[in-house]
């Protein structure tokens, strides 16, 4: 992989081949192709990869319980005739029990803020492939940076037609070892992943993106933010269908998504200590991750997952402009924007 600048295949809501949890399904056959009815069982929240046998148990596929969607719920998974590909939509919808999801609607930022979320509207789940920018740049490319982390290598395909600012900053970041050793120091389940802290130098913001529509599903990659044209260095990745949520606000634009060989290690994040201090979870506080860096969570949250490194596989393209230079004319294009 990363031999150079390539279209990635669009990003998907979740059903895909593997192993996981077992849902209830029942399968029928026609002339136009393979429809299964999932009922979500017991013990499966919002968030819960279930594994789904078809053809007979022959195949399984995994389906990624949507926001919303509680036990008895049924999700509706078909496969035209001649295709490779499963769609999904809601069925019946029995709505979900507050869990009391954690994730913030402004997904924390540079120190962690947001606010606390609001649960998606009944049966408004519809999964689709993920939207083309409504302005692609040309030419349209896509790059590949890899995390390695303590729980496998998780490859991110890289859009510059989705969000050029952010893309080039990610990018950056990547490419000048800023993005090592660093835990994902917020993680809730079925909801998001967070890294960034402690930041190696004190990266200028950088503005918004204009909007393409682009939604935040399971595997969409983001910046952090607190406000227009505040994005730095903390980025998140989606662990599960967060578009009811995100996605209303000038700064929250994804810069790319997870590969589809990569979901099996994002979902092996660990999630133990859910969300961070400040909206009361059982995670890390982030003034301490700022002032003390890694030894506070070596010393007080062992179980937390880590990128050990970040590199692009097929960045900077030949003849492209070096990161250094790239980044002054971010900074002049910040110092405008404020």
């Amino acid at each position: 992989q990363g031999s150079g600048p390539r279209r990635p295949p669009p990003a998907r809501a979740g059903a895909r081949g593997g192993e996981g949890p077992r849902g209830g399904a029942g399968a029928m056959t026609t002339t136009q192709g393979t429809q299964v009815t999932l009922t979500i069982p017991e013990g499966a929240p919002p968030g819960t990869l279930l594994s789904v046998p078809v053809h007979g148990g022959a195949d399984q596929i995994k389906v990624r319980v949507p926001a919303g969607m509680g036990a008895g719920s049924t999700l509706i998974l078909t496969k035209p005739e001649g295709s490779e590909e499963w769609g999904m939509q809601a069925g019946t919808v029995v709505e979900a029990e507050d869990d009391g999801a954690q994730a913030a609607h402004d997904v924390g930022a540079p120190n962690g803020h947001g606010h606390p979320p609001q649960a998606a509207a009944s049966g408004s789940y519809q999964p689709v492939e993920v939207a083309s920018p409504q302005a692609p740049l040309e030419p349209a490319t896509a790059f590949t940076v890899r995390l390695d982390t303590t729980v496998g290598a998780i490859d991110i395909i890289v859009r510059p037609d989705w969000a050029p600012l952010g893309t080039r900053r990610f990018l950056e970041l990547a490419h000048s070892g800023d993005l090592t050793e660093l835990a994902f120091y917020r993680a809730i389940k079925g909801c998001i992943v967070q890294f960034g802290l402690p930041a190696k130098r004190p990266w200028p913001c950088i503005p918004d993106d204009p909007p393409t529509g682009v939604p935040f599903l399971l595997g969409a990659v983001s910046f952090a933010a607190i406000g227009e044209h505040s994005r730095r260095s903390t980025l998140f990745i989606c662990i599960g269908d967060m578009s009811h949520m995100l996605g209303q606000k000038s700064w929250e634009t994804p810069i790319g998504a997870v590969s589809e060989a990569s979901l099996d290690v994002l979902e092996s994040i660990d999630t133990t200590y859910g969300d961070i201090a400040e909206f009361g979870g059982s995670g890390p506080d982030t003034t301490r991750i700022n002032a003390e860096g890694n030894p506070y969570l070596f010393a007080n949250f062992p179980r937390l997952s880590y990128v050990r490194s970040a590199a692009p596989l097929d960045w900077p393209p030949l003849g492209g402009a070096a990161p250094e230079a790239c980044g002054e004319a971010q900074q002049q294009a910040a110092q405008a924007a404020q």
